[in-house]
């Protein structure tokens, strides 16, 4: 009966078990052993143990482990590799037993073999998760930290360390929070609280409170060495806290700048000696400086909100509604002389220039700016000899029309925009859109700073002609791929350069030309295929040339000319091909302060290809 049950016992055992004598031989196997290692009981019956085994080393590791702990007994447990039919291995547990005969001689062993490879799977997939969280936590550069119940720190990362200011060095798990908040208030990190000061216990306690009731929004107060902080609480529906900490340092810094801007460009208003309003379509007065209201005898608290007419003497009223009513998105500035007669006051002519600012179709505001011209118009030959200088001046003007009413008004307007974004956030307390409204202040702000440095490079380079001498273009072509090293890199270009010749000139602007002309064959490549530039050129007998060919997107024909236009963009989208549309422009400039010329060769069609042409023998940027 007792051999029954045993053997019933040890056929329905649900780990695998293998029955071997002492010369290691397989006498018996359960169903689950079978089943484990993919053999029929016959293919393991009187077969050597070794066979289960992954390696030699597993078999051998085995038996050591058998003769270090002894002959007698059950041996602990161990893991070796095991090896199925199949060839696929597996990790498993081994606890085996000595059997002896009656004469208590040994006979062989009983081994019992569990499967944990789920088991290691499993505390890997652990281990890997904990270290992307690590990771994660390590990359974020907010500060982030997570407190239990007892207001005891479980998470942090290092951002969140470098917040904490005197509390950071000596952060540790178990920490609670107003150990850290009295610690870093202790070593002066928070100026709102400066140590010993009245109103110090009563700030902790606000940040305790805060802390113990997170409402969610965020609130921003000053930090360590003059930088700023934003503090976020949130209640996690497991009763932690979870802490985010960020540093505004930036964003603070631009709306203290957009302040100041804003306080300057009032205080610069009020000193210029032009008369300056801002006016709705409908003539109501936005604001007027003071010179501006001293000219119609008041104040500008008195003009603003009325009706520009009220000041205006009758005989002009009829010319001033034309002003305002015919204003167009293509007119530009208008401008006009109007000799003003006023009772008691000598008669003064002002030159009055009008611009309306639209959006879309619509006027949505315009501005008035107005300058004395009474000397110049009483001095006839003055006007005179300069009318030829005004007038250049005014079609330069009306040739950046258009870039200054949308390449340099957009990023005003981007800025007003969300400045007042962030001043309506503020007020009402929902700042969590502010870091991307900052982002976007940032970004107009570069733009604006980018379109203006390159107004100035542009208009400067005729003053930059050095000492004229021979330049090398090799050199100089050599120098501007140097320079150019990351883009090429970056953009996977090839560049082929052929015999280039001597020229007179600038080496510096000779170097920023080849720059411009390359960078632009490297920036406008196809993305299907490999950029090839080939910069190469030839000589005649009055004139030395230089090609820029590549293999990009090229350009219509009917833009050969107009791409040499300032900030003349044929791609509008800068997140595809970013830029300002000035190199194309400082690249003409200084081919002409060169006494050169360039254009682009409307007659290839597998890219883009510029000819720059010098003449020989200049030793002057002068004919």
């Amino acid at each position: 009966m007792q051999d029954h049950f045993a053997r019933a016992l040890y056929e329905t055992f649900p780990e695998p078990v293998v029955v071997v004598d002492q010369a290691k031989t397989i006498l018996a196997v359960n169903q689950a052993a079978t089943q484990q290692f993919g053999h029929a009981e016959e293919e393991l019956l009187g077969q050597h143990v070794r066979m289960i085994y992954a390696t030699d080393e597993d078999y051998t590791a085995c038996l050591s482990k058998r003769s270090i702990e002894g002959n007698t007994g059950a041996i602990s447990d161990s893991v070796y590799q095991f090896k199925r039919k199949d060839g696929t291995v597996f990790s498993a547990e081994l606890r085996s037993t000595l059997v002896t005969g009656p004469d208590g001689e040994s006979c062989g062993f009983i081994g019992v073999i569990q499967d944990i490879s789920d088991m290691l799977k499993l505390d890997k997939a652990r281990r890997d998760a904990r270290e992307i969280l690590d990771t994660a936590l390590a990359a974020i550069p907010e500060g982030f930290a997570i407190f239990d119940r007892n207001e005891r720190l479980l998470v942090f990362n290092e951002a969140y360390r470098r917040v904490c200011g005197p509390a950071g060095p000596i952060l540790q798990l178990g920490m609670t929070a107003e150990d850290i908040i009295r610690i870093a208030y202790e070593g002066g990190h928070y100026p709102d609280a400066p140590v010993g000061s009245p109103g110090a216990l009563e700030w902790i306690e606000s940040r305790l409170f805060d802390f113990r009731n997170p409402t969610g929004l965020a609130k921003v107060f000053p930090y360590g060495n003059g930088r700023w902080l934003r503090v976020e609480n949130f209640k996690a529906k497991d009763g932690n806290t979870i802490a985010l900490r960020v540093d505004v340092t930036a964003m603070k810094q631009t709306e203290i700048a957009l302040e100041r801007q804003r306080q300057e460009y009032l205080s610069l208003l009020q000193n210029i000696p032009d008369l300056v309003g801002r006016f709705t379509p409908a003539r109501e007065i936005l604001f007027v400086n003071s010179n501006y209201a001293d000219f119609f005898g008041t104040t500008p608290e008195a003009m603003v909100g009325t009706d520009l007419l009220a000041h205006v003497p009758e005989h002009m009223q009829e010319a001033t509604r034309r002003a305002f009513s015919d204003v167009q998105p293509e007119a530009g500035i208008s401008s006009q002389e109007v000799l003003h007669v006023r009772p008691g006051q000598p008669d003064t002519w002002i030159l009055w220039s009008l611009l309306a600012v639209f959006d879309g179709t619509r006027v949505s505001e315009l501005i008035s700016v107005g300058r004395d011209i009474t000397t110049q118009m009483r001095q006839q030959e003055r006007i005179a000899r300069q009318s030829a200088e005004l007038q250049r001046k005014n079609d330069a003007l009306n040739q950046f029309t258009g870039t200054v009413s949308h390449d340099l008004k957009a990023p005003l307007r981007h800025i007003a925009m969300f400045s007042d974004m962030i001043n309506d956030d503020i007020r009402s307390g929902n700042i969590e859109e502010l870091p991307g409204y900052a982002a976007h202040l940032r970004q107009s702000a570069r733009r604006m700073d980018r379109l203006i440095e390159s107004l100035l490079d542009y208009s400067q380079i005729a003053y930059q002609i050095g000492t004229w001498s021979l330049v090398p273009l090799s050199d100089v072509v050599a120098d501007a791929i140097l320079n150019l090293g990351s883009q090429i890199r970056g953009g996977g270009a090839k560049l082929i350069t052929g015999d280039l010749p001597m020229v007179h000139g600038d080496a510096e602007l000779l170097k920023r030309l080849a720059q411009n002309l390359i960078g632009n064959a490297v920036k406008y490549r196809r993305p299907d295929v490999e950029p090839v530039i080939r910069v190469y050129g030839e000589s005649t007998d009055d004139t030395d040339f230089l090609y820029v060919e590549d293999n990009g997107i090229g350009i219509e024909p009917r833009f050969a000319t107009k791409i040499f236009d300032v900030f003349q963009r044929l791609h509008r989208d800068e997140s595809v091909y970013s830029g300002t549309g000035i190199g194309l422009a400082l690249a003409k400039r200084i081919v002409e302060s060169h006494n050169g010329r360039i254009a682009l060769d409307t007659s290839f069609t597998k890219g883009a290809r510029f000819i720059v042409a010098f003449p020989k023998n200049k030793s002057s940027g002068k004919e």
